[in-house]
This record gives structure tokens, sequence and C-alpha cells, in this order.
């Protein structure tokens, strides 16, 4: 490869590493995290989408140029890190709008340019990197922050790699198949990757059994050694087979995945699945649309991300916000999308195909109806809640204007708490209150608690339901509790950003306190390393050396650690120690800051 192919490459994989890394994963969990809810997580999603839609046919109309990939890669190095230093909603819109615009731009006009500046290989190349970077270690399971700040310099990066402007290579265009048949192709592909990787990202076992801690390493090779076979085969196959096998390789691990004995298979053929279909999306528009120019593949290639980049993935993230498993009716539907939009590349089928196709995409938008739902799972956890009897020792009522508020969060209407049949008040409090345990813990906690009481709750009374989880009933319990009180999210924020400790800490030994409800987390020595760590989401934060993203800097006020120790962080795997005392949690504050001021 020459110069400008390298920089082609390069730019390729910071321009696709950004979108992953960021677009899809980082800027969901920190704006989750920061409690925007449901509907404002949305919205800012959904601003993000119709920003890169506008910004794409902008694109289109004016002309693609390097410079402006340049400009459109450092606003989205902007963006990835106005979101890391902030959880604030007006800051969050303005870094969905920035991030939807420069992907926008950035991709458009990447598919314009790239004939003139390569060829498919290195295409593949640069994909893959993009995508193995992703998947290091170090960087999945980094803090959704700390990905943030990773996206801004790996997109800093591609804006210096940018090449300049070049000539197409390519003498005559390449037409695969009809172009609506490629834009219902890539939205079915792009659809139930989305659907399948929100479904396993958020379900602890279906997570750790396909990109768990030690899988890492194999994904990311995986990606690229797939990736640089795809760009091989677009150049020596018929294009439409490319996809068509990366559908048949992500509809087998979809499959594979929500069973417990096949679940090792998907961890090997979803990256695979993934690379082969993305590297054919990425060069569709420049090789195989039969564009005749920069300009024209632009055209196209803003109309392929419009629909299939943009809807395909809101579309599939939304469907799968409420399922706990890859549903089969998403993989055949898929299917049918793919091998009716393969049967349109033959004109003599063009008609019937085309009917075909209104029936699959018809089917796509409403298929998540298959799956039951999350109120479905919920039920049945309730039902699980009351076979269990749970009752007996946890209560689910706060107390209005008691010191049961200050505990478990805002009292429910008396007429939501009668119109549950039957009532689930509770005859005693052995364990904590449930009435808000949803906005106070998150899946995973719960899980690993169940699990094993102690593991996190040393003195903890509450027997180990492990086989809960064996058929199913774990995970629904838990979707359950998760549901309960999710409402009041706003309201405990609102309660921590007022709330202050009084008192002091004299006679209180921190350490002891620590060891008990910190160390099984954060681990002994505070570096985030606990035998819990590695049944949550997100690696628990190195107490010693930060980033100290939510307390601030050495010397911060103590406040804002007390906080965090007493309300957890809303929206994270880090719990609320509801049941501290002030002099408790400020002994724990000031041995935390001194922990920071010592390193």
């Amino acid at each position: 490869m020459n110069a400008v192919a390298v920089r082609a490459m390069l730019t390729v994989a910071a321009v696709y590493g950004f979108f992953l890394l960021f677009a899809q994963f980082a800027f969901v969990e920190i704006t989750r995290g920061a409690g925007t809810g449901h509907i404002g997580e949305k919205f800012l999603l959904g601003c993000m989408a119709l920003a890169g839609v506008v910004s794409g046919f902008v694109t289109a109309w004016r002309g693609a140029r390097p410079e402006m990939i340049r400009g459109a890669l450092l606003s989205a190095a902007m963006a990835a890190a106005t979101a890391a230093v902030s959880g604030m909603f007006p800051l969050a819109l303005l870094a969905a709008i920035l991030t939807g615009g420069a992907l926008g731009v950035a991709t458009v006009s990447l598919a314009a340019l790239l004939p003139g500046w390569c060829g498919v290989i290195p295409i593949g190349l640069g994909t893959g990197i993009g995508y193995a970077f992703c998947n290091l270690p170090w960087i999945f399971q980094a803090t959704p922050e700390q990905q943030a700040w990773i996206a801004a310099v790996m997109a800093t990066m591609g804006a210096i790699a940018v090449p300049p402007l070049r000539e197409w290579k390519r003498e005559c265009p390449a037409r695969a198949m009809p172009f609506v048949a490629a834009i219902v192709l890539f939205t079915a592909l792009v659809w139930l990757d989305s659907a399948a990787f929100f479904v396993i990202q958020h379900v602890e076992d279906l997570k750790s059994g396909t990109w768990g801690e030690s899988l890492l390493w194999r994904n990311a090779a995986l990606h690229l050694a797939l990736a640089v076979a795809a760009g091989v085969a677009l150049t020596r196959m018929r294009p439409t087979s490319v996809p068509l096998i990366g559908w048949l390789v992500l509809a087998i691990a979809a499959l594979a995945v929500n069973a417990d004995s096949s679940r090792v298979i998907a961890g090997w053929l979803y990256p695979a699945g993934v690379s082969i279909y993305s590297v054919a999306l990425v060069v569709w528009p420049g090789w195989f649309s039969g564009a005749e120019n920069p300009k024209s593949a632009a055209w196209r290639a803003a109309w392929l991300f419009a629909i299939a980049g943009w809807f395909g993935s809101a579309n599939g993230i939304g469907m799968a916000q409420s399922l706990s498993r890859v549903p089969v009716a998403f993989i055949v539907i898929a299917g049918v999308a793919v091998l009716t939009a393969v049967l349109l590349s033959n004109r003599s089928h063009f008609g019937s195909a085309i009917a075909a196709s209104a029936v699959a995409l018809v089917g796509l938008t409403s298929a998540g109806r298959d799956e039951p739902p999350r109120g479905s799972a919920a039920a049945r956890g309730r039902a699980v809640y009351l076979a269990e009897g749970c009752i007996h020792c946890h209560s689910r009522y706060t107390r209005p204007e008691t010191a049961d508020e200050s505990f478990w969060g805002p009292s429910p209407a008396p007429a939501a708490v009668l119109a549950e049949k039957p009532v689930l008040i509770g005859n005693r409090r052995q364990g904590p209150d449930l009435t808000n345990v949803g906005a106070r813990r998150s899946e995973a906690w719960l899980k690993a608690h169940f699990i094993d009481p102690r593991s996190l709750v040393p003195d903890s009374v509450m027997p180990s339901y492990a086989h809960l989880f064996e058929d199913g009933r774990g995970d629904d319990l838990v979707r359950y509790l998760k549901e309960s009180g999710i409402e009041t999210t706003a309201s405990l924020l609102q309660r921590q950003s007022a709330w202050a400790p009084g008192g002091t800490s004299l006679g209180i030994d921190a350490r002891v306190l620590y060891k008990r409800h910190c160390a099984s987390c954060h681990g002994a020595f505070g570096g985030g390393f606990g035998p819990v760590a590695a049944k949550l989401n997100v690696k628990p934060a190195n107490l010693r050396k930060g980033p100290f993203l939510r307390t601030g800097a050495p010397g911060h006020s103590l406040t804002a650690i007390a906080r965090v120790i007493r309300f957890g962080v809303i929206g994270s795997d880090m719990p609320g120690h509801e049941t501290l005392t002030d002099s408790e949690i400020i002994a724990l504050s000031e041995m935390l800051a001194a922990w920071r001021t010592t390193e």
C-alpha cells in the first residue's frame, strides 16, 4: 500500500471505531448513568440520528471534500469530550447533535472519496482495525467516560490522517444489485446486528459467554481477520455473496447466543458476521452501487446510511430495549429481507421481489412483538417474588413522612399500592425495603446479590437464590425488581444533590467500614479489582488513581464523595449505602479523599 492508501485506511478505522465505541455504546451508557430516563435517552438518540441523516444529505448536496472529513472528526472529538466531562442534559443534547452531524458528514464523504484513495482491501483492513481496537480489553472494559476520551483521541488522530483529494481510479461503475435492494439488504443486517448487540450487552449471562474478559483478545483478532477476508472476497467473488454470508454467520450467532450450550459458538461467529457485512456496507456506495463519480456516490451513501445505518440501528436498539434474548422472529425477518434483496439483483424477479421486500420491511418494524416484552417478564418475576416468599422479609412500602423516605426513596401513592392484586406491602422488614429498588440498584448488582448475597453484604442473612437462574426465573425476578420504582430516579437524583452529611467521624474506623461495604467491588486496596468486579457491567472505579469523574480531583469537597457513598451512582452498578450513618459516611469520605492526596 502507498502512503495515501495507508492514510485512508487509518481514516476508515477512526470513523468506524468512533461510531462503534462512542455513538453506539459510551454515549448511551453516559446518558443512562446521568439519569436522563428512558424518554430522555430516546430523545437524545433521536436527535443524534436526525443530525446524522440531515448532515449526510447536506454533504451529498454540497459535494464531499477531505477538509469536511477533518472538520467532522474534530467535531466528533469535541462531542465525545463534552459527554465525558458532563452528564447535564443540555450538554448531552449538544454532544448528540455534534456526534450525529459529524458521523453523517464523515461517512458520506468517505464513501465518495475512498475510490480515489485506495482499493477495497485497505478499507477492509481499516474497518477491521477500528473494530479490533474497540475490543481490546482495556478499552472494552473501561468506564463509558474513559471510552469517550479514547474515542475523542481516535477521532483527532483520524482527522490528521485524512488524505488529500484524488481522482477516482475506477474507470467504469459497477452495480451489483438495484439500489433499493441494497438498502433493504443492509437495513436488515444493521437492524439485526444492533438488536443482538444491545440484548447481549445488557444481559449478563449472554455478555459473559460471548465477550467476557477472557474472550476480548480473541474477538479483536476475529474482527481484524474477517474484515480483511471480506475485503479480499469483495474483489474475487460476486459482491452480493459477501453480505449474504455476513447475514448467515450473524444469524447462526444470534440463534446460538440464546442457549447456554451453544453460547461459545456465538462468541466466535458474532464478531465474524459483523465484520463481514460492515466492510461491504462501507465500500458499497463507491464500488457496487453504480455511482459514476464522487457526487453520485455521495448521494447513494446518504440514502444508504440514512435508512440502513441510522434507521436500522435506532430501530434495532429500540426494539431490543425490553428483551432478554434475541428473538428467532428477528433472525427470520432479517433473513427474508436479505434473501429478497438478493433476488432483486436478478431483474426477471424485480416486481415480485419488490412486493416481498415491502412485506419484510413492514414485519421488520414490528417484529419485537414476538418476544415477551419487559412487562411480561416483570409479571413473571412478580409471580416468582410471591412464590419464593420474598414478601416475608422485604416490605414494598416506604412509610410517608418518616425516616423510610430518607433511606429508600419517596413513598408511593396509596391508590397505586392498593391497585396491586395481591397487595405486596409486606408484613415485616428483615431486609431493605424494595419499593424503589429499581432506581437504586442495577440489574447486574441484583443478580450478583441473588446468587451470592454475602459477596456484596457480608453480614446478610439472605439465602442464595442461584438456582433461580438455571431456568430463567431469576432473570424475570431481577426484571421485576428493576422496574420497581424506576420512575423515582429523578426524585432520588434531586435528593442526592440536596443532601449533605452532618456530624463527625470521631471514634469510627473507616478501614473496617471499607472492608465490609466497599472491598467486594473496589478491592482491598481500592484498585477496582474486588471479587465481585467481574460480575458487573463496568469495572468499579479505581479509588486511588481515578479518574474521579463524579467526585472531582484531589482536594474536592468531601460532600461530593459522601453523596456517592450515600446514594451510589444512580443508573450504574455502584449502589448506595443507605443504612450507613452520616458519621460513618464522613469517615469513609475522609479516608478516600486521603487516598487520593497520598498517591
